[in-house]
């Protein structure tokens, strides 16, 4: 009943949120749709996703990866029709073309049509490999500039502690999928010197004498400070005089606003 009631009055989600869901299928997958390789830099993390997602899907169709296929022949060396295949080799083809049609799917199409190969999946397997390690003085390049990025790494004026956490988490996804790899303090120290001291000092100081803040893994503190920042939140509303509804908290939908009300036009004796 409570979920009938929650569907029926929910509002459509923001474009946004949308986009962060899409993004979040094409790097992990679905039950029928392969995680995506939508940047040749991201290779190295989408192989092992894409390799987990194959084997546990369609492992038959993995072995075509591993050992290329050939199409089957006759005793005079000709090639068989498909009429003429026998139960094993028609599975053993089945396999072939559902691991081309996965690479299809798998690979973005402004990459996949520069591989060059020969119309079978180990072919195309083997290119995508030749092509990203062929893109490896960009990656280089990318990666130091990635690097420099996170050393320089700082608040912006105007930005709140939600948006800094957000751009944060960013930079280390990008990071992570070039392989860019730091200690677990050097995550949690970066960001905790970033945090702005005239609102964090004392929190900060708080976590670090009683010990809570040694240890802290990255997504740990950044849930210790998302939640200090909601219960500062809701005592800066509880000391607030004006009462106002902070609709935006849990209503997605559009809110009427309300007319300005206008002061009474004063007559005169030239007025018209």
């Amino acid at each position: 009943m409570d979920t009938e009631f929650y569907n029926a009055f929910a509002t459509p989600s923001a474009p946004a949120a949308i986009a962060q869901a899409m993004n979040l299928e094409n790097e992990t997958g679905t039950t029928q749709k392969p995680p995506k390789l939508m940047s040749i830099e991201e290779y190295y993390g989408w192989k092992d996703r894409f390799d987990n997602w194959v084997q546990a899907n369609h492992l038959r169709s993995w072995e075509c990866i591993l050992k290329k296929y050939v199409l089957p022949r006759t005793d005079l060396q000709v090639l068989k029709e498909l009429s003429e295949f026998t139960d094993q080799e028609r599975t053993m083809y089945k396999a072939e073309k559902m691991m081309i049609s996965l690479l299809q799917h798998a690979i973005k199409e402004d990459i996949f049509i520069l591989l060059q190969h020969d119309k079978t999946a180990k072919s195309i397997w083997d290119a995508l490999k030749v092509k990203f390690e062929g893109s490896e003085n960009m990656i280089k390049s990318k990666k130091a500039l990635l690097k420099k990025e996170f050393d320089l790494f700082s608040s912006l004026p105007g930005e709140d502690t939600k948006k800094l956490i957000e751009r944060y988490c960013h930079l280390v996804r990008s990071m992570s999928m070039l392989s860019i790899t730091k200690d677990r303090e050097e995550w949690v120290d970066k960001l905790a010197d970033v945090l702005p001291q005239k609102e964090w000092g004392t929190y900060l100081m708080i976590l670090k004498n009683t010990g809570v803040y040694d240890g802290l893994t990255i997504s740990q503190f950044i849930e210790k400070i998302e939640s200090q920042d909601l219960e500062q939140q809701k005592i800066a509303r509880m000391n607030s005089l004006s009462g106002q509804q902070d609709v935006k908290m849990y209503y997605k939908g559009s809110v009427p606003v309300p007319e300005v009300e206008r002061s009474p036009k004063i007559q005169t004796a030239f007025s018209w």
